[in-house]
Formats: structure tokens, sequence, C-alpha cells
């Protein structure tokens, strides 16, 4: 009546949706149940931000001749995320965003460093005096006084289930001043 093969299909399509229905199962508990609370705090010392002037691009090419004035800044980052290391957590990825206003655009917002954090013995960060990683460049290549504000923000990576993602909410205010030579 059955041949092998009708046989093997209902056994393998019954696994895979057991397989399935366990997965979805996993991905809601996680849901549900959260990832915990952050204890964090973000400083910028404001003596330690600097403007910096060069040329923007390859050296080789000569497709803009003005220079740029990148930021560059350090920071205290004291944050436990510890509390969302759970059986359902892959890894978190963690970034320093710094947000400001300029003339032209109301809401500008630039990555200046990230770190990803793949066990709970490393989930404690308490860093000093941390660089920024990526260059913090506006768009019109020149500091005016802007005001900006550092955030905190992460993402949980689970190995079942949707990514969560959240951010401090307090932030620390440092003012970007122009360049001047010295």
């Amino acid at each position: 009546m059955y041949n092998l093969q009708q046989r093997v299909n209902n056994v393998f399509s019954f696994a895979v949706s057991v397989i399935g229905t366990v997965l979805a199962v996993i991905a809601l508990i996680s849901a549900i149940t959260g990832y915990g609370s952050v204890t964090n705090s973000i400083s910028v010392h404001p003596d330690n931000v600097k403007i910096v002037t060069r040329r923007y691009g390859p050296e080789n090419t000569d497709y803009r001749n003005s220079k740029s004035e990148f930021a560059r800044l350090s920071f205290d980052v004291d944050a436990d995320f510890t509390p969302m290391f759970n059986w359902n957590t892959k890894q978190v990825f963690v970034t320093v965003v710094a947000e400001y206003q300029s003339k032209n655009f109301d809401r500008n917002s630039v990555v200046i460093w990230d770190k990803i954090v793949t066990s709970k013995d490393k989930a404690h960060l308490k860093l000093r005096n941390v660089r920024n990683k990526y260059a913090l460049i506006d768009v019109s290549q020149q500091w005016n006084y802007e005001k900006a504000n550092l955030t905190l923000h992460w993402d949980v990576t689970p190995y079942v289930g949707i990514l969560q993602a959240g951010q401090s909410f307090t932030s620390t205010g440092f003012i970007l001043p122009p360049f001047s030579a010295q």
C-alpha cells in the first residue's frame, strides 16, 4: 500500500513540524520573559574632545580637495549586561551613538564605537578613556559649537527568536567646537 518514499516523507514532515513547533515555543517564551534590564552610565570629559582636520578620502585620488574636521574624543562606559544573558542569548551588540543637531539637519546620529559581548563573563563593561573607533564627521565638513549627546544602544541576538534592542535613557552632552590651528 505505502511505499518507502511515502513513509520517509511522512516521518520527515512530522519531524519538521515538531522542530518548528518547539522553536516557535522557545521564541515565544523569550519574547514574553524578556532579557532583563541594564544598569549603565556613559560620560565624556569636555577636555577630551579634540577637533582635528585632514583630507577626506583616499590620498591618491583628487575628487575632493577640501579638508574635513573630524572629532576625536574619549569617553567612559560603565554598563552591566549580565542580566541579558540567559539560556537563549547568543550575543549582545553594544554601540555608542553620537547625536547632534546642525543648521542643515535636525537629527544626526553617528555610531562612534561598538563591541560584541559574547559571554556572561565579559558582560560587565567598565571602560575608561575609550577613543572613538569610527570617524565623527559632519556632512558640512565643519564643526561649529554643535551640542552632541552620547547614548548607549544594545541589540540582544538570541539563538532562536526575534532581535530585541534597547538604549540608555541618560545621555552625556558635550560641545563640538570649531577647529582652531594651534
